[in-house]
């Protein structure tokens, strides 16, 4: 388990410098930062929405027009953090080399780790963990994730941008996917491999905090 300190987002996303990715080892060498704060700046289109207690809000709720999909996939808030893609791919990475399920094959892949993305977003992650809060993870096709929070953390789930030094994209497995080293953890150590990876979400676009758990 990682520190659960809150990191401060004016650290994450100072609004000068260049954002890049450099080689990193798992769980080594300081972020680079983003060129702005993330929410809409003209440039950048929002990849991904965190709404829920504990999140610092830099929109406001949904918009009929704007936020079709989220109305349509059953989604409210009132308010919300947006980030670009530009912006999450600032953060400090993670790499790890894991077997996946769609060609049983081991792959490289990079990303934040969702601890990072939702401190990002002002979560106090220690403090929602004590509270028994959950997550739920929205995709594109409108699949959703829903777990404790604790579990999430536990599992160690990247917010993958890129698979083999490669950009993740829509239509494909991104431009978000929120994926764990399936192998790596023991309560999956009885089941079969394919059946792994149902906690996994490839094109995220919408994360939600609840204080407990969501009806299905």
């Amino acid at each position: 388990m990682t520190d659960h300190t809150a990191i401060s987002r004016r650290a994450l996303f100072a609004t000068t410098g260049a954002a890049a990715l450099a080689p990193l080892t798992p769980l080594a060498q300081a972020a680079p930062v983003a060129t702005r704060t993330c929410f809409f700046n003209g440039l950048q289109p929002v990849v991904l929405t965190i709404s829920g207690p504990g999140i610092e809000p830099n929109r406001g709720g949904l918009d009929a027009a704007r936020d079709r999909m989220l109305v349509q996939q059953g989604n409210r808030f009132d308010a919300a953090w947006s980030c670009s893609l530009d912006a999450i791919a600032s953060l400090q990475e993670r790499r790890m080399r894991i077997r996946i399920e769609y060609d049983d094959a081991r792959h490289e892949i990079g990303g934040p780790l969702l601890e990072t993305v939702l401190q990002a977003a002002g979560l106090d992650i220690a403090k929602a963990m004590r509270g028994g809060h959950w997550i739920a993870m929205q995709a594109v096709d409108g699949y959703r994730v829903q777990m404790p929070l604790a579990q999430a953390m536990r599992w160690g789930f990247v917010v993958a941008t890129q698979m083999d030094g490669q950009p993740l994209f829509t239509g494909g497995l991104g431009p978000l996917w929120t994926i764990y080293d399936a192998q790596a953890i023991a309560e999956l150590a009885d089941t079969p491999f394919k059946s792994r990876f149902a906690k996994a979400a490839w094109g995220l676009y919408y994360l939600h905090i609840s204080e407990q758990q969501p009806k299905a």
